[in-house]
């Protein structure tokens, strides 16, 4: 007989339901997202599947309650984003009616806070299993009291196998693709991210002072800080920096393709999955090191450059010995090829699958 589970998670972002849906072709799931999208992102991006509750809807709020109810009719809870009201309120009545529940975490910084650190280890150290992105989500666990016997790592990653390019694209292909966005400069430089100050993106302008002639910045993201960058660019006189607003994967990827380093200068992620998507296209990647991706995925020399996060002269350094460098770009990019392989949304469904039963 089939398990029947019991999902809550905070937003349908596509990997998360991507990973959800290979679940559900295993075990009977149920599957209750807390909002339907989050303020700084565009609502395209999340993805609609009637199959899912959304808790911001009165039908789903009944049915989640009938849920709660009906506890003990589940062998296994799935607090994916346990950090929300109605997760904790879930985990909670599984401590009480002795239902085991897990927990994911994509990558964390510790950020030490009296009140929350007690909710923290309540949660995290009574779980069935922790499912941990990389050594920081593992240490974060065992830093909240999580047994190490406990915690399960999968490679965090929002690509499909499909995905991950088989190879670099030639300099033919480059040249192709620039001149069909309407680029002229021979090398090209990509960041992805919302329009937001998390994001750094006004460091990287800081940065760009020195390489505007040498190469095109393209900046996709969208967002409430897009006016504010557009007259930095005016201010400074910048020849060969593009916006753009929010795109769909498939557009993103042709970017990628085009590019010839991808930069992230983040002043926090707790992840960064265009790291991830950066790589699945040989690229090699410039971040900071408050991007959790970077610190797990990137070394270097290796594949790219970790640089201190709020540090303009740092980020342009990389830069601009990548940029200049042809043959450390291709070492860089087929490494990032080779380390990003097999690093699959089915990856991480496998795992899970192979822990829930043995749950």
């Amino acid at each position: 007989m089939s398990k029947k589970i019991l999902v809550i998670s905070s937003y349908p972002a596509p990997y998360r339901v991507s990973v959800f849906r290979g679940l559900a072709e295993v075990y009977e799931t149920e599957v209750f997202f807390e909002f339907i999208k989050d303020q700084s992102r565009s609502a395209d991006w999340f993805v609609r599947d009637t199959r899912f509750h959304i808790l911001c809807d009165a039908d789903a709020r009944k049915r989640f309650k009938f849920c709660l109810k009906h506890l003990k009719e589940y062998d296994l809870v799935l607090a994916y984003d346990y950090n929300n009201r109605n997760a904790m309120s879930l985990m909670f009545r599984c401590m009480v009616r002795q239902v085991p529940y897990c927990i994911n975490c994509d990558g964390a910084f510790i950020h030490s806070h009296w009140l929350k650190d007690r909710i923290k280890r309540l949660f995290i150290s009574r779980a069935a299993a922790c499912f941990a992105s990389g050594e920081y989500a593992g240490r974060y666990f065992r830093h909240y009291g999580a047994k190490k016997e406990r915690i399960y790592y999968h490679r965090f990653t929002s690509l499909s196998e499909e995905d991950i390019c088989k190879s670099q694209a030639s300099k033919e292909e480059k040249e192709h693709r620039k001149k069909s966005l309407g680029l002229t400069q021979e090398r090209m430089v990509l960041t992805i991210g919302q329009f937001i100050p998390r994001k750094g993106i006004d460091i990287l302008l800081k940065a760009w002072k020195a390489l505007d002639r040498t190469a095109w910045l393209v900046i996709v993201g969208g967002g409430e800080l897009e006016e504010e960058y557009m007259r930095i660019v005016e201010e400074e006189g910048f020849q060969h920096v593009i916006l753009r607003g929010f795109m769909k994967k498939e557009e993103i990827f042709s970017y990628y393709r085009a590019s010839d380093v991808f930069v992230l200068p983040t002043r926090e992620d707790i992840w960064g999955l265009v790291i991830n998507e950066a790589m699945a296209c040989g690229l090699p990647v410039v971040a900071t090191d408050r991007c959790i991706a970077a610190k797990e995925l990137i070394q270097n020399d290796e594949n790219g450059y970790v640089v201190p996060a709020e540090n303009p002269q740092a980020l342009r350094d990389a830069l601009q010995k990548v940029l200049s460098d042809e043959g450390l770009r291709e070492r860089m990019g087929v490494n990032n090829l080779k380390k990003i392989n097999g690093c699959t949304i089915d990856a991480i469904v496998k795992k899970h699958i192979e822990v829930i039963d043995t749950l």
